[in-house]
């Protein structure tokens, strides 16, 4: 049970760091594999010589940094020293 002064603990720990971003990378990964390659399928269908995979790759590149910078954003409203015991 939580104190009137601490925040509720809602089973996410402390501040996990740099690890949150693990996810963000993986995220990058599989949006890069899979807009690559319906990219190229596109390309080989429609002949358009490549453009179709460059385009995919720059939507998930985009994507990603979309998401970071969310992240990031989330985390500075939420203010330094939330959800790691400091007051």
């Amino acid at each position: 049970m939580s104190s009137p002064t601490q925040p509720p603990d809602n089973g996410r720990g402390a501040d996990p760091g740099p690890m949150r971003f693990v996810g963000l990378g993986v995220q990058l990964a599989a949006s890069l594999l899979v807009l690559v390659w319906l990219g190229q399928w596109v390309d080989r269908r429609l002949h358009t010589g490549g453009i179709a995979t460059v385009l995919g790759a720059a939507i998930a590149f985009a994507g990603t940094m979309v998401s970071l910078i969310r992240e990031l954003n989330r985390k500075d409203r939420e203010g330094p020293g939330r959800g790691r015991g400091l007051r």
